[in-house]
């Protein structure tokens, strides 16, 4: 069994441009897999929609959805219309090397919505809503692991993504594939790794950074 937690402090803030989302009708429906998990709420549905989208189909979604982004950088800042810029770590470079991993690689399964999971993850995201902080351990001392096995058995394999700063599904799960600033690329391993078949997100508010997403990971689970 194998865990791996990892955290992305910041993450630049966009959303794919309105003539992209006119596409989504497209993806097949059976990757809404979250669609009757009522434990969760829309956001976080859709969380899990786009993970299923990049896992599915990993070329299409860098060619629909990242492609386009490589006009909004001007050297290290990064400039959506309409919003602030913002200063990224190491540029354009990390969106284009994720595009050119994304396009060699291969479909893999699904995730599917796990309760126990997005406890986990409700734990720390509420933890750190009310007393701040940032992180994978909760201000008692709480690890992932803990968490992920107060709710549930995992096995194979089990990990965590934090995101802090982004309020739209595409936007979070983008931001962990392009993983600025992050040497080994984690997030991207995470959300690319087809040993995990369920996931559990929990979304909310955060007294520095506005905004966190919290995704739990296992190979297989069983919510107690």
């Amino acid at each position: 069994m194998q865990n791996i937690f990892i955290l992305l402090l910041s993450s630049l803030f966009w959303v794919s441009p309105p003539e992209k989302q006119l596409g989504e009708k497209t993806w097949p429906s059976e990757l809404n897999t979250a669609r009757d998990a009522n434990y969760l709420d829309k956001l976080e549905r859709e969380v899990i929609h786009e993970l299923n989208k990049v896992r599915t189909d990993p070329k299409r979604f860098a060619e629909e959805y990242m492609e386009d982004l490589r006009a909004a950088f001007d050297g290290k800042t990064f400039t959506y219309p309409g919003q602030t810029p913002v200063l990224s770590a190491e540029g354009i470079f990390p969106l284009n090397e994720c595009i050119e991993v994304l396009k060699k690689t291969s479909p893999m399964p699904l995730l599917y919505p796990a309760e126990g999971l997005a406890k986990a993850a409700f734990y720390l995201a509420d933890d750190q809503k009310k007393h701040g902080g940032i992180g994978h351990i909760s201000r008692n001392g709480m690890t992932p692991q803990n968490r992920i096995e107060k709710y549930g058995e995992w096995d194979i394999c089990s990990a965590e993504d934090i995101t802090y700063g982004s309020f739209e599904a595409q936007q979070i799960v983008i931001a962990l594939l392009i993983d600025d600033g992050v040497p080994d690329r984690g997030h991207r391993k995470n959300v690319l790794n087809p040993g995990f078949r369920f996931a559990g997100v929990s979304f909310g508010g955060h007294p520095t950074y506005q905004a966190m997403c919290v995704i739990d990971y296992a190979g297989e689970y069983k919510t107690k």
